[in-house]
């Protein structure tokens, strides 16, 4: 598979946005900045790394700014429009973040957030194409978007301590469970999608080839390995996190065990990144 700079692109991209996002909903509930601080800091970097892998799948990365000349006619412009503006804005709003300045953050934060989600949706759309009917289906957009909340709340509750805001801590475990439900049922979209009949040779050829793919052993057993880390990791990952339960001292989740549950999910949602373009660049064999 020799898609992996948009793999990690897509994936580093909407883990940015979800920190965005939980970094103004702190803002605007007035927590303290030390304690979000770790979180609106990373926000500019995981942009800016997502940027630079993505100029490895270009043939000529040099030039790849003329993508933007077929703006409004091409949706591959929109997505570099709307990337880019989002990354100029995240290294405005890290910045604040890092130096500690709350003027005008929250409101910076709101357009970033904004426009992170905008680069989510225009990276989606450039793959729903007739001529690629495992990706030409809702499921993509709802996947990434269900991706962005996911590796967004549990990425900040990784990140943040926030033992002294349980209210926050609640909604950035809720954040995450809910983005977790949207990936797993984005999944298995998918999978009714790849099963549906149509009168289209070409469709039908491309939906069962991809199908009979997903039941080979590697597929089936990264597509298991998808759905664990992305379901079932969340979930205790929310239980052991969630504050005002009893549990004993012993029992708690440390930093070290929810780095560990954190990576696990990512890994969980590359898996899924990977599945959905080597399904998608696959071709029957007439």
């Amino acid at each position: 598979m020799t898609e992996w700079p948009l793999v990690l692109f897509t994936v580093a991209i909407q883990l940015s946005c979800g920190l965005a996002m939980a970094a103004v909903f702190a803002d605007f509930k007035g927590v303290r900045p030390a304690a979000m601080r770790p979180v609106g800091t990373a926000i500019f970097p995981l942009a800016a790394v997502g940027l630079l892998v993505s100029l490895f799948h270009l043939g000529r990365p040099l030039a790849g700014f003329k993508a933007l000349r077929n703006l409004g006619r091409s949706p591959l412009s929109l997505e570099v429009l709307m990337t880019l503006l989002f990354a100029v804005l995240a290294l405005a709003y890290s910045h604040l973040w890092r130096k500690e300045i709350k003027p005008g953050r929250a409101a910076l934060g709101l357009v970033t957030s904004i426009c992170g989600l905008g680069a989510v949706i225009s990276s989606s759309a450039i793959y729903r194409l007739p001529s690629q009917p495992v990706w030409n289906s809702g499921w993509l957009p709802v996947s990434f978007l269900g991706t962005t909340l996911l590796l967004g709340g549990f990425a900040s509750v990784t990140l943040v301590k926030l033992k002294d805001d349980p209210r926050l801590l609640r909604i950035y475990l809720a954040a995450g469970g809910a983005g977790s439900l949207v990936v797993v049922f984005s999944a298995m979209w998918m999978v009714a999608s790849l099963s549906r009949g149509t009168n289209n040779a070409f469709v039908s050829a491309r939906l069962q080839h991809a199908l009979h793919l997903l039941g080979s052993p590697w597929y089936s057993g990264s597509f298991g390995l998808h759905l664990l880390l992305t379901a079932v990791v969340p979930i205790a990952f929310a239980y052991r996190s969630w504050p005002g339960k009893e549990v004993s001292a012993q029992s708690a989740a440390t930093p070290t065990a929810l780095m560990l549950g954190f990576i696990a999910i990512m890994v969980g949602v590359l898996f899924g990144r990977t599945i959905l373009y080597s399904l998608g660049l696959s071709m029957p064999p007439f």
